[in-house]
């Protein structure tokens, strides 16, 4: 089976990447004037539909990245109680940080890989950590619709002046690719008055919530 999908993706990948091709190739041609003169809103369209389209084409290549089953050593996992054991290391080791949660109430089970998971929202709260320098204050926020995990952390840099590299964000690549393993996402941003926010989002996967999928499709 494991080799029928993997030659099941490569058809796809190829079936996907012609396409790609011959659409970012006429679209730079329009920018570029090679097919007559463009205006400024035409411009500005066609740029947008390029971004777009090299959206696409990167995760169309990202689909050979898929895990295997070996990748992945998975269990059911309370997300909120993970949640709650990682806020309070880090009360542990920043006494002086200023952390405000407003969590959910009720377990948030899903199948995932313990050990990869923590990690990725370990390495999230670590950069707001740093942006705080310790002293600042950080927002954290999360909660539960249906089959969707979502968290937002803001952090406040406790400074008077702003963190060091403040107008570029911290490389948050691993905590993304162990997100995007288990289905999820995260994006950062510097946000009004100097914020830096972190959005989390993950899947809820349990052999119940693919059943009451089902019975919502019927």
């Amino acid at each position: 089976m494991r080799k029928i999908h993997v030659h099941w993706l490569s058809h796809v990948i190829h079936d996907l990447r012609g396409p790609l091709f011959a659409a970012r190739g006429y679209t730079k041609l329009l920018i570029d004037e090679k097919a007559g003169g463009v205006t400024v809103t035409q411009r500005r369209y066609l740029t947008i539909i390029l971004e777009n389209i090299n959206k696409l084409a990167v995760s169309v290549n990202s689909l050979q990245e898929f895990p295997a089953p070996e990748d992945l050593d998975l269990e059911i996992i309370d997300l909120r109680e993970l949640l709650h054991s990682i806020i309070n290391y880090w009360r542990v080791q920043e006494k002086t940080l200023h952390l405000n949660e407003n969590i959910f109430s009720g377990p948030a089970p899903t199948t995932g890989d313990r050990a990869k998971l923590s990690l990725a929202v370990h390495k999230l709260l670590a950069a707001t950590v740093e942006f705080s320098r310790s002293g600042g204050t950080i927002d954290l926020y999360a909660r539960r619709e249906e089959d969707e995990f979502t968290m937002r952390v803001s952090a406040a840099s406790g400074s008077a002046e702003p963190p060091a590299g403040a107008t570029a964000l911290p490389d948050i690549a691993m905590p993304c690719e162990i997100l995007r393993l288990h289905g999820g996402s995260a994006s950062a941003d510097f946000g009004r008055a100097g914020l830096y926010n972190v959005t989390v989002r993950l899947p809820l996967i349990t052999p119940d919530s693919g059943r009451a999928r089902e019975r919502r499709e019927r």
